[in-house]
């Protein structure tokens, strides 16, 4: 009988840690999981100031009807062009990743447990160019793309 239980412990514990893996292997994001710009706004409103004022926050105005799925992958917040597209803007969670689990106030402040839960660090210019290039290509922009360059400054003078 002990062996048997321990089996089935064996077998259920294994079947635990594959839909984990699965689990964390899904890149994916359900509606509920973003919480749009004016959330993010709410807490951080220089930052939100600052985007406004972008191209990025004005995306909506580059098209006279719904854009197609395939350029809602770089020009919308959410899962496009494979899944649902939360707002045809480059908004905060486009770049910072859906924000439900990390938009708390207490986790906010504490970068690692917000980084854990989903926050994108863009804190370097490497890291903001694994995930700013794949929109920002030559090919699409006819400009470089500077990965040290200030996206939405809040500072005087386009300083970070």
């Amino acid at each position: 009988m002990a062996v048997r239980t321990h089996a089935l412990l064996a077998v259920a514990a294994t079947i635990v840690c594959l839909a984990i893996v699965g689990l964390a292997g899904t890149a994916a994001a359900a509606r509920r999981d973003w919480t749009g710009t004016a959330a993010c706004g709410a807490c951080h409103p220089a930052e939100l100031a600052a985007w406004q004022v972008t191209p990025h926050a004005r995306t909506r105005d580059r098209f006279a009807t719904r854009p197609q799925a395939r350029c809602l992958g770089c020009h919308a917040t959410g899962e496009a062009p494979a899944g649902p597209v939360v707002a045809v803007e480059v908004g905060c969670e486009a770049c910072h990743g859906a924000g439900a689990a990390y938009a708390e106030a207490d986790v906010m402040r504490d970068r690692p447990v917000a980084l854990a839960l989903g926050l994108t660090d863009l804190s370097t210019p490497k890291a903001r160019a694994a995930v700013c290039a794949p929109c920002h290509r030559v090919s699409t922009r006819g400009i470089a793309f500077d990965p040290a360059a200030p996206v939405h400054s809040t500072q005087p003078g386009g300083a970070r």
